[in-house]
């Protein structure tokens, strides 16, 4: 698993996780013995409506804190950008820059759910600011490493802009993929293979299996399922997108996680009861 990328990543939206959460998060991944957490929550303002604006003093010092708190555990800490519909390149590297003055050495960039066509001239404006980036991270911090999230994160339709992000990405950047839907209920190993062959790489699964921001008020209660234990070693690595509710998600997380380090021998009711009584969680 050391060649691999599983963890979470707080990318939804409506209410974000707490620093005191994302602190036990991190700990809790520690047990898992995953290796990797990405903050990315849709409602911070700073990473998505108003990303050009430098974070305050005092949640650089947080994002700092969480850094070393991540590093101290053997956890990948990346923070990720928004940079919504039409970014300048100088904007995105000034704002990153703010950022590696905390230590952080991953990021990822985040073209999600935004409006614009899926055409030749989006997807090469897109890479110009991430290959941009790149050359930038290469030489500011040069052991650190730089995911992406396309406009275009689901599904298998050869659009003019998929097609030339598969074509001309640098083979160092790592891609998101949430699966036939943005909310998969499956995903098989021939999923893997028609987008894999797509894209040119093997794809970094964004899994909103547990995501409940677009049912606000719904705690999902259910283990890791419907996912092939044959794609695990198919893919870059899988990520979870957990629900808005911290403490609810854990035994979810954990479910994963048993996946994670043993998908043939999975058993999900029983991954469940396990999770249960691990994180004391009531039924």
């Amino acid at each position: 698993m050391t060649d691999k990328v599983f963890g979470v990543v707080e990318g939804f939206y409506r209410r974000p996780y707490s620093l005191s959460q994302r602190l036990d998060l991190i700990d809790f991944l520690q047990d898992l013995r995953l290796n990797t957490y990405i903050y990315g929550p849709k409602a911070d303002s700073f990473h998505r409506k108003n990303w050009q604006k430098p974070y305050p003093a005092q949640r650089l010092k947080e994002f700092e804190r969480m850094k070393r708190y991540c590093e101290d555990r053997s956890i990948d800490f990346v923070y990720a950008l928004s940079p919504v519909h039409t970014p300048n390149i100088d904007d995105v590297v000034q704002k990153i820059s703010t950022m590696t003055a905390t230590g952080i050495v991953n990021y990822s960039i985040f073209f999600d759910d935004i409006v614009v066509p899926l055409t030749t001239e989006t997807a090469r404006l897109q890479l110009s600011i991430l290959h941009a980036l790149h050359d930038f991270l290469n030489d500011k911090v040069k052991t650190g490493s730089l995911s992406f999230c396309p406009t275009q994160y689901r599904g298998f339709k050869k659009t003019a802009y998929i097609t030339y992000i598969a074509e001309n990405l640098r083979s160092g950047i790592d891609i998101f993929w949430t699966g036939k839907t943005v909310v998969a209920r499956s995903i098989t190993e021939k999923d893997i293979a028609r987008i894999t062959q797509i894209l040119r790489r093997p794809v970094l699964i964004w899994d909103n299996l547990f995501a409940n921001d677009y049912i606000p008020g719904t705690i999902i209660r259910f283990p890791y399922r419907r996912r092939s234990a044959r794609i695990i070693t198919e893919v870059r690595g899988i990520l979870i997108n957990p629900m808005n509710n911290y403490r609810d998600s854990k035994p979810l997380i954990h479910t994963a996680a048993q996946f994670f380090h043993d998908p043939h021998g999975y058993a999900p009711r029983k991954a469940w009861r396990i999770a249960m009584q691990t994180c004391k969680v009531r039924p």
